[in-house]
């Protein structure tokens, strides 16, 4: 009985069953429109446990917003990233998942303009705070939640 309870204990992470999907939503949106639109059409705002579930991103998505801005100057470029689901309150999911990974940019998060309060990713899959209120491209995910009608 100890394995099955430390078996079952091991399980309850931030992690979702079957692992999450992820979706690139190509609108531009502030971070708690996204939220609300991730919400209303997926589950949420994306979450990470690890960085195996960001390099699922990369066979998930056609990051058609990499190839796009490609060779612009950067005043043009996307620096600003796109939307993911952890926030400043402190550092939360949007989901209130407890996952403690985290994978900043160098020097980030600085909260710059002192209202820097959720955070994108850029293509290099490294995060940075940024004011919610700006429009960006978000990820969402998605993942389906069984019932097991035998477990009582």
């Amino acid at each position: 009985n100890g394995r099955i309870l430390l078996s079952r204990f091991s399980l309850c992470s931030c992690s979702k069953f079957p692992p999450r999907k992820y979706y690139y939503v190509d609108k531009k949106m502030s971070w708690n429109d996204a939220q609300q639109y991730c919400r209303e059409k997926y589950t949420d705002l994306a979450t990470f446990e690890n960085m195996d579930d960001i390099s699922r991103l990369n066979s998930t998505f056609s990051y058609d917003w990499k190839k796009k801005y490609k060779g612009l100057s950067k005043k043009k470029s996307p620096s600003s990233g796109v939307w993911i689901g952890l926030y400043r309150e402190p550092w939360t999911w949007s989901d209130n998942s407890n996952c403690l990974f985290r994978n900043w940019r160098s020097r980030k998060p600085n909260n710059a303009d002192f209202n820097d309060f959720c955070v994108c990713e850029y293509s290099q899959h490294q995060w940075t705070d940024d004011d919610c209120a700006l429009k960006k491209p978000f990820f969402c995910n998605y993942w389906l939640i069984l019932q097991n009608s035998s477990h009582k």
